[in-house]
This record gives structure tokens, C-alpha cells and sequence, in this order.
């Protein structure tokens, strides 16, 4: 759904009208007049440098393609702004953080953290608004990511089998033999952490599923095998970051893919019982490979069995302190919650802490964003999920020939990356983190921009 506002129009006017007065310069300007180039430069820049750089250096990146989008709406002909029914979601969400923040008693500290959250929304609807007009380009970025988590896949697999030295205490050995410990892959991503690696391979493997079906609907054969392989090292990647959460994430993608992919043969291919056949075959393929995995790597299964031991886990110990903790600073702060990020977090949960439990967050997303801006914040965050997946769902479902395969894909692998993220984020907060949301909303942002397309298409706008 297409929002309509006035505010809207008067917005989109203003843009025209220094559109119409910059034209002349735009056209002599080697700069201006590839703009569009250049912003999907550092689209691409900016995922490439979340692999290896410091958070503050990644976020140069990202500001350079919101400034670049500034530039754009005011100099490029035609360029405007579109908002659909979840972006409305997302930006009542980040008007209650933007109240939180001011309101937090520790307001400094709140407005650095804030400042995170103009960083990441704005770039989702920068990059929202520039593969609106070319969505041609969305494949490029699904080929880089996929590269991008075939390497860090490679390097997780050569750690775990070099033996990589542990740099911190994240495996609970009481319970389990000492060769039975998985040497916990933490790829290049700073800072190092096998939970943070885990994060990002959930994200960032929809991309490969994605990239692989484009392939597929192009009929280029030989290159999708390169993209099964990718799949199957980015898979067994997550297993050996020893991350139960990034664990359960894979295996929502998983059960998302076979939801979906079914429904699109539902929808798209009634009639065709020989693919349905194959189908079926793949499924049951897919579950043999699991179990066959489970058989053949104890330290995985034993991993995965840690989930359910609870307080006997020394990890999972830790995080139901610190939920029940973080349950009484949201209680206490339920309507406009603390403020925003780590510091805030880390000045008033000292007031509510078990000795010697010290955190840096509530390892929860949903429980985070509670904590930090209250219950209305997260309403309006889940309004914005439950929207997206709405419409996405809709889209893909959609049958009269108006939204083509190649769309649903997209669509289809930015469910997925919600699916995966959201449920590691019920155990952990790499959500966070800028590796992973620079890749999360890019997702979420090329699904915006073709929901966007086809609906102004419909509505005979383009």
C-alpha cells in the first residue's frame, strides 16, 4: 500500500521545483549526472567494508550514500519520495526513539546510540528510494553479498578445522568431553565473535538462496551449482561459528524456504506435478542432509542439544539473569523506556544486575527495544515486520502475471532474512551490530523497492 499525504506531495514538490532550477548544472555536471552510479558504488562499498572494518569506519560509508541521496532528490528529474504502508510503521518507530531519547535521563549517552538508528534507518530508505528506479541493479547486490558470505564462510570453515585459537571463554565444557568442544569460527568481522559471524551468515545467506534462483529463472545451470556450493559452505559456516542462535535462525530460513517456495509453486505452477514431484524430493533431501549431519558431527549435535538444558548451561545461565534483570528495567520504564544504546544500557542496568552478571545489552531484541524505548517502540517495530511480511506475502501470492518470478524471489529473500534475523535476535542482540543491519535493511529495502514498483504500475503511475 501507497501512502498519500499532503505533506508528502508538498515534500516531493519542493523537490521539483530545485530539480527544474539545478537542471542546466546537473547536465554539465560529470558528478551530478551519475549520481546513480556513484550511490550504488557505495551501496556496494558499504556491505563490502562492513567484513573487515570498525563499526565507526563502516558507518562513513553508509552516510556518504544518505548524503549522496540528499543530493539526488534535489538535482536528479523525476527523483521523489514513495512511502508505503510498513515505511508509515517504521517511521512512528522511530519517532517514539527519537521521544525516548530525549526523554532518557542520561541524554548524552541516549543521543549517541540514537544516532545509530538515524544512521540505519535512513540508509534503508536512501537505498529504498534508489533501486525503486533501478531495480535492475538489485542482482549485483545479491551476487556481492553472496560473495561476501561465501569468503567469510571459507574463512569460517578454515578456522574450524585449523583449530583457531579461542579468543574468549564461549563454550560451557563441564558438561561435555573436551574433544567434543567446537573450535568456534569467528570469520573477519570486528570486533571477533563467533555469535556476530553467525548473525551475519543468517542474514546474508537469503542472498545466496536468492542469487541461486535468479540463476535458475535465467537458465544459466552451470553458475547455479556455484551457488548450491556457496549455500552449502555458508550453511555449514554457521554450525561451526558454535552459535545456537544463528542455529535456530538457519533453521527458520530453512522451514521459511520450503513455506514459500511451496506457495509459489501453488500459485505460480498449478499444473506442472513433475516440479511439484521434484519439490518434494528436495524437501526430503534437505531433512536427510540434516540428519546425516547430526549423525556425523557429534560436537554440532551436542551443541545444538545445550539449547535445551538451560540453567545447565553456564551461557544460557548468564542470559536468563540477565532477561530477568532487564524484565524489571522495562517494568520500570515501560511507556518511553531508558534511552538508546550500550551506554545508557550498561548506566542503568548496574541499578538492576546480579552480582558478577555484568552485560552489555538484554541478548534479546525484542526485549531490547522495550527496554530502551518502551512498549509502544515495539509495538510499532513489530507493526512494521508483521506489515512487510504482509504485503510480501501478498505479492508473492499474486497470480495474474503482473508480479514477475524474478520479483517474488526478491520479495521471498527479504521474508527470509526476517525470519532468520528475528529469530536469532529472540536469544541474542547482534541484531545490532552494523554488519548485520547494513545487510538486513538492504534486504528489506530492494523487497520495498519492487513492492513499490509494481504497485505504482498498478495504479498506473510509471
Amino acid at each position: 500500500m501507497i501512502i498519500e499525504s499532503k505533506l508528502l506531495e508538498l515534500k516531493n514538490r519542493y523537490y521539483a521545483f530545485f530539480q527544474n532550477k539545478l537542471e542546466k548544472i546537473v547536465n554539465n555536471s560529470l558528478i551530478l549526472s551519475k549520481i546513480d552510479e556513484i550511490i550504488l558504488l557505495f551501496i556496494g562499498l558499504t556491505l563490502f567494508v562492513s567484513t573487515f572494518m570498525q563499526s565507526d569506519n563502516i558507518a562513513v560509508f553508509a552516510i556518504t550514500v544518505i548524503l549522496l541521496t540528499f543530493f539526488k532528490l534535489h538535482t536528479k528529474k523525476g527523483a521523489k519520495i514513495v512511502i508505503t504502508g510498513f515505511d508509515a510503521a517504521l517511521i512512528v518507530y522511530f519517532l517514539i526513539c527519537l521521544i525516548s531519547t530525549v526523554n532518557s535521563t542520561l541524554v548524552a549517552q541516549s543521543i549517541h546510540g540514537f544516532l545509530k538508528t538515524v544512521i540505519y534507518i535512513f540508509y534503508y530508505f536512501c537505498i529504498s528510494n534508489y533501486f525503486q528506479t533501478n531495480q535492475s541493479k538489485i542482482k549485483y547486490i545479491l551476487f556481492l553479498l553472496s560473495g561476501l558470505c561465501c569468503v567469510e564462510g571459507l574463512i569460517a570453515l578454515y578456522q574450524n578445522f585449523a583449530g583457531v585459537e579461542q579468543i574468549s571463554t564461549w563454550q560451557d565444557s563441564r558438561y561435555i568431553n573436551p574433544e567434543d568442544a567446537i573450535a568456534r569460527a569467528y570469520g573477519t568481522l570486528k570486533p571477533y565473535n563467533p555469535n556476530l559471524l553467525g548473525g551475519y551468515l543468517v542474514c546474508a545467506i537469503p542472498c545466496v538462496i536468492a542469487s541461486g534462483a535468479l540463476l535458475l529463472i535465467e537458465k544459466h545451470f552451470k553458475t547455479l551449482l556455484i551457488s548450491l556450493a556457496i549455500f552449502l559452505i555458508t550453511s555449514l559456516a554457521v554450525f561451526v561459528t558454535g552459535s545456537r542462535g544463528a542455529y535456530l535462525g538457519l533453521g527458520a530460513i530453512i522451514a521459511g524456504l520450503v513455506i514459500l517456495v511451496t506457495i509459489i509453486i501453488n500459485t505460480d505452477f498449478k499444473t506442472q506435478e513433475k516440479l511439484k514431484s521434484v519439490w518434494h524430493k528436495v524437501v526430503a533431501a534437505l531433512c536427510a542432509a540434516f540428519v546425516l549431519l547430526l549423525i556425523a558431527v557429534p560436537k554440532i549435535t551436542k551443541r545444538i542439544l545445550s539449547i535445551f538444558i538451560l540453567r545447565g548451561d553456564s551461557s544460557t545461565s548468564f542470559r536468563m539473569n540477565v532477561y530477568n534483570s532487564s524484565w524489571h528495567m522495562f517494568c520500570d520504564n515501560w511507556l518511553l523506556g531508558i534511552g538508546a544504546g550500550n551506554q545508557t544500557f550498561r548506566e542503568i542496568y548496574g541499578l538492576y544486575m546480579l552480582t558478577g552478571f555484568d552485560a552489555l545489552s538484554t541478548y534479546s531484541v525484542p526485549l531490547e527495544i522495550a527496554v530502551e524505548a518502551g512498549i509502544f517502540a515495539l509495538i510499532a517495530f513489530c507493526v512494521f515486520i508483521l506489515w512487510f511480511v504482509f504485503d510480501g506475502y501478498k505479492f508473492i501470492t499474486n497470480n495474474d502475471n503482473t508480479n514477475s518470478l524474478a520479483d517474488k524471489v526478491i520479495v521471498c529473500a527479504s521474508i527470509l532474512t526476517i525470519l532468520g534475523v528475528m529469530m536469532h535476535g529472540m536469544f541474542d542482540t547482534i541484531y545490532f551490530r552494523p554488519q548485520v543491519q547494513f545487510v538486513f535493511w538492504t534486504m528489506i529495502a530492494m523487497a520495498s523497492a519492487v513492492i513499490v514498483k509494481n504497485n505504482l504500475i498498478e495504479n498506473n503511475e510509471v
